[in-house]
């Protein structure tokens, strides 16, 4: 793996998996490879899929819907979010998703790193 004072990159598929039961998630770059910067994840999810509302204190986060449909809960805010879609949450904000009826991924950004352990 890459310092964080050298380019980083994964070919398609790389990055290190995690076990989370129903769905995948493959860690693209952790705070190790970005001196803090960022952390990113890639889900695959299945539908109807979904955490409950929460709040992240401790960093913003960020989805880019890459296939599918996941259905966005921002405060009180309810928002279909087709493949092409860009989600920003502050840090703070409750929030939420669920899956829509097919099969979907996305990328997931915390800004700093965070969420990976």
């Amino acid at each position: 793996m890459a310092g964080a004072s050298e380019a980083y990159v994964l070919a398609p598929g790389e990055g290190r998996s995690i076990d989370l039961g129903p769905f995948a998630m493959t860690v693209k770059a952790n705070s190790d490879e970005t001196n803090g910067v960022f952390s990113l994840l890639e889900a695959q999810e299945p539908p109807g899929f979904g955490p409950p509302l929460h709040i992240h204190h401790d960093a913003a986060e960020a989805f880019y819907v890459l296939e599918g449909e996941y259905v966005m809960f921002l405060d009180d805010r309810e928002v279909a979010c087709l493949a092409g879609s860009f989600i920003f949450i502050p840090p703070g904000m409750r929030h939420g998703f669920r899956v829509g009826a097919s099969p979907s991924r996305k990328l997931n950004f915390y800004f700093p790193a965070a969420m990976i352990g």
